[in-house]
């Protein structure tokens, strides 16, 4: 069994190193990845094949684990060289249902098995796997992956029920921390900040802890999350709401994105975002 991993950043290069760990080769490309990436990939045991011809042809199931908005452009273009019969290309990213029926119209039109996924919470470690939710009619060829860093769930409805429950999963856990960043923004403007600040630590808890701990704690994770709130307001859309509040937390990421790096308190995050505006 040979599996081809499509992405080395934090969650799945984690989540090759423990297929490796459980036997499993794991094969990729990252020649042009970053030397901490590359360096890390060595130290995990996957392998370099140096092109994407060499992965889409030698691997048994492709798995993808990369930001959202490059979902079908990656489907396309590893399923274009893939040769074997019945493999598998399995999608774990956060995309709407819609990109997710585009993707498995494209793998239809070549042959390739389509698995939908996604992967609810951090990248595995010692004492834990990330619950791991597939759909479609091949997911049960995946469940053997179960204990070997993820934690394998099938649903039986339809084939995109796994990129439907990454949206509204994400709706809550990602969209929460906008809403709170965003108000914390308006507050700043208008000049009751740290009023709210106070506020919430007098009556709200769970929220306090979001601004002071949480926040801070996402900077260098926003720029993946503005694909996704796209992908989420384009599910809310197709569901018969307005999907505005995602955009706009699409914005406030954009926002965060934009900070400069290394470690600020919500205090500098707020204050540098409002310095610009």
């Amino acid at each position: 069994m040979i599996i081809g991993l499509v992405g080395l950043g934090e969650m799945g290069a984690e989540i090759g190193r423990y297929f490796v760990k459980n036997g499993i080769e794991v094969i990729s490309v990252y020649g042009e990845r970053s030397k901490i990436s590359q360096d890390r990939a060595i130290k995990y045991g996957i392998k370099d094949v140096l092109t994407i011809e060499n992965v889409s042809q030698k691997s048994d199931i492709i798995i993808s684990i990369i930001p959202p908005n490059r979902a079908l452009e990656t489907a396309d273009q590893y399923s274009k060289y893939i040769s074997k019969d019945g493999p598998i290309y399995c999608d774990l990213n956060a995309i709407s249902t819609m990109t997710a029926t585009k993707i498995k119209a494209l793998l239809d039109e070549r042959n390739v098995n389509y698995v939908d996924g996604s992967i609810m919470g951090g990248p595995p470690k010692e004492n834990y796997s990330p619950r791991t939710y597939l759909s479609g009619e091949m997911a049960k060829n995946l469940n053997f992956l179960s204990g070997k860093g993820v934690d394998i769930i099938i649903l039986n409805g339809s084939d995109f029920q796994a990129s439907a429950m990454k949206m509204v999963y994400a709706a809550i856990t990602k969209g929460s921390k906008a809403l709170v960043a965003g108000a914390l923004i308006v507050a700043k403007r208008n000049n009751v900040y740290q009023e709210l600040i106070d506020e919430l630590e007098y009556s709200d808890e769970f929220f306090h802890g979001v601004a002071l701990k949480l926040i801070p704690s996402i900077k260098h994770k926003a720029y993946r999350w503005i694909g996704e709130m796209n992908e989420i307001s384009s599910t809310f859309k197709d569901s018969g709401l307005t999907g505005g509040f995602h955009s706009e937390s699409e914005n406030i990421y954009e926002l965060i994105k934009d900070l400069p790096p290394g470690e600020l308190s919500i205090d500098e995050i707020i204050g540098k975002i409002t310095d610009k505006m």
